[in-house]
């Protein structure tokens, strides 16, 4: 009878495996599927570029410039302001490269001093663009389609290395592959920051193939197989290091880290000496075959760096740890149904309110039931992200000693950073977790003690936020929404005889439709491109392409001048040029414009001296004459302002140019 019972079990467990993984009972037509899915994404990928779609909020540019109707080629959804970092910088400092003379040069001091475009993810005729597919298509179509090209590169690397990746690790299931990858491509956290200065989809994008590529060096014992990871373990590892974002660089190679030492522990029964040696060799060929790729870029973008780690921010920023709260480091919760109108109070913007649904608690305290009521062993990469997450989460809210943050390279991220790896690890334990604990193992009252514990946590989260913003958690719906969406996650992940099944799919939902319209669907640049201010702007710096340009009362009109190739003072600047800062003022504002910056411009009222105010650690208003020699020797005879300039003729300005719409007086130096 006790045969028959574990026959019939048996049969049962395979039944079901069967079941959840329907591209097992495909068989031999698995390969064929797959092949047509690559073909399919194939063909999707060209339609998108050859219709020059990308996720570009560049429509706000109708909005600053006062243009009649909706914005052109505006699909779905809608430009999003705090967007700004693509939409009012990264895009202009495309446009810039684009439209210089030769155009994408490895020096534009519009950008910054010293080769701050070789620090920046722009087209740039350099040898590294070489690894950096994302942006060859710059380089072989017209602008708006490279534009494209790059926008689809992100968005569809992501989802296949992350998918890719999460196999290669260990997770049997192609629908849990494939659902990791839809968690991490729309979370908030990605979507709200998808293009910015820190590269993220690229940069996750080469991380999760690097990490894949690794792990078969251990598995793998083909040659050919073995030769190919080599190569593009090299090739990825080169377009992650020239992403240049510590802060997220740092705790990713943390998280790799640890990944690859659960999964040689998890197969150290299968592997003998030889393959972990193998291994450790051609991460250490891959490595330093990286590091001679970069030492020709090393050598000639050394000195800008040099001016980089001078910098008051972000040079000389350290981390301590400690700066969040648990509310900052939990807040993935209300990551749902958010938007720019609804953020709490103790952040400045729903980009820094963003996060990730945070399930691993509940991972950890059901792998911890599971071993001590049912001995059921730990598995080691389950482990290790466990302790990954345990640590870097105490990291987050308190502080560490300062000799471990230097180990650890730690001390030149921060905390706000660190939750992109930790939610990548939450991501991948959760996977691994639900490939791997198919069975039920949780009695019915432990389940529902865990699950209501858990939910109770919740519940002491959103007090916190209160206490912190009652006017936010005020409205009922931010206490019933998140409130209903973890109880409905919790009691899936708890039910065991769904939450293979259901979990997957209901979290996927959530996550889409509450985070896929983010960032709006956009054919092409027309708000910016075809706005009559970027023609007139663009016909005077035609003109006169060596004038050189000032712009005051805003700093988003900078970059709109700088997206024509002209050359602007002020504006976003990744480098200081200190060189000419220090002619203005002899140093006196050293510790307020030796920075990355935001750049604002004003007259001085009361003094003809130059001046600078700190509004945002990014950003300064220097407060500048327009007329004092050292500008006008520089070639600075162009000054733009968003209204009429009235004492133009007193600092010897003529007006030469009123823009409508838009409102932008530019005057000329006499």
């Amino acid at each position: 009878m006790t045969t028959t019972i574990g026959r019939c079990s048996l049969r049962r467990t395979r039944s079901s495996g069967n079941r959840d993984n329907f591209l097992y009972r495909l068989g031999p037509n698995k390969t064929a599927l797959l092949r047509s899915c690559c073909i399919g994404s194939a063909l999707l990928f060209c339609l998108a570029v050859g219709l020059k779609l990308s996720g570009s909020s560049v429509g706000m540019w109708r909005n600053l410039l006062a243009e009649p109707g909706i914005a052109r080629g505006l699909i779905l959804s809608s430009p999003k302001h705090l967007r700004v970092d693509e939409w009012g910088i990264w895009t202009p400092a495309m446009l810039s490269q684009a439209r210089q003379n030769p155009p994408f040069p490895i020096e534009n001091p519009s950008l910054g001093a010293g080769r701050a475009p070789l620090l920046m993810s722009v087209p740039v005729a350099y040898y590294t663009t070489l690894f950096r597919p994302q942006l060859w298509g710059f380089f072989v179509l017209d602008f708006e389609r490279g534009f494209s090209f790059y926008w689809c590169t992100k968005a569809f690397g992501l989802l296949a290395a992350v998918a890719w990746a999460l196999r290669q690790i260990g997770v049997r299931s192609y629908l849990l592959a494939i659902f990791g990858a839809v968690w991490v491509m729309f979370s908030s956290y990605v979507q709200w920051w998808f293009s910015s200065p820190g590269m993220l989809p690229e940069m996750i994008t080469t991380w999760a193939i690097c990490l894949g590529c690794a792990v078969s060096f251990f598995k793998d014992q083909h040659r050919g197989k073995l030769t190919l990871a080599l190569a593009s373990f090299i090739f990825c590892g080169t377009n992650f290091v020239l992403c240049l974002y510590p802060p997220y660089q740092i705790p990713l190679t943390l998280l790799m880290l640890a990944i690859l030492i659960g999964v040689w522990f998890e197969n150290c029964d299968k592997q003998d000496s030889k393959s972990t040696i193998r291994g450790l060799i051609l991460i250490g060929t891959g490595l330093l075959a990286i590091a001679v790729i970069l030492i020709p870029y090393w050598i000639n973008v050394r000195g800008t760096l040099e001016m980089v780690a001078h910098t008051v921010y972000p040079g000389q920023r350290r981390s301590a740890g400690g700066e969040l709260s648990l509310f900052k480091l939990f807040s993935g919760v209300l990551g749902f149904f958010e938007s720019e109108q609804t953020v709490p109070a103790v952040y400045d913007n729903i980009c820094e309110a963003s996060n990730f649904y945070p399930l691993w608690p509940a991972v950890v305290l059901a792998t911890l039931f599971a071993r001590f009521r049912n001995k059921t062993r730990i598995s080691p990469l389950l482990a290790t992200l466990s302790i990954f997450l345990i640590c870097f989460g105490l990291y987050c809210v308190m502080p560490f000693p300062v000799w471990l943050l230097r180990a650890t390279l730690l001390n030149l991220a921060t905390e706000r950073r660190a939750l992109l790896a930790i939610g990548l690890a939450n991501i991948f334990l959760c996977c691994f977790f639900l490939d791997r604990y198919r069975a039920s193992f949780l009695s019915k009252p432990t389940a529902a003690i865990c699950g209501a514990v858990l939910w109770l946590g919740v519940v002491f989260l959103l007090l916190r936020g209160r206490t912190a913003n009652a006017v936010y958690l005020s409205d009922p719906w931010h206490w019933i929404q998140p409130l209903a969406i973890s109880a409905a996650i919790l009691l899936l992940f708890f039910w065991e005889a769904l939450r293979f099944r259901w979990l997957p799919a209901v979290l996927g939902a959530l996550l889409i439709f509450s985070n896929a319209t983010i960032n709006p669907v956009m054919s092409g640049l027309g708000p910016l491109l075809g706005s009559n201010a970027f023609k007139e702007i663009d016909r005077i710096r035609a003109q006169d392409p060596d004038g050189k340009w000032i712009i005051y009362h805003t700093r988003y009109f900078a970059q709109l001048v700088k997206a024509t190739g002209a050359p602007v003072f002020n504006g976003t600047m990744i480098v200081p040029d200190l060189a000419l800062l220090h002619q203005l003022d002899s140093g006196a504002n050293e510790s307020t414009y030796n920075r990355y910056a935001n750049i604002g411009c004003e007259v001085p009222r009361k003094s003809h001296e130059v001046s600078a105010s700190l509004v945002y650690p990014d950003y300064y208003i220097l407060f500048l004459p327009p007329d004092l020699p050292v500008l006008a020797n520089a070639g600075y005879r162009y000054i733009l302002f968003p209204k009429e300039w009235t004492d133009g003729a007193l600092y010897g300005f003529t007006l030469i140019e009123k823009i409508t719409p838009g409102d932008l007086w530019i005057y000329r130096h006499d």
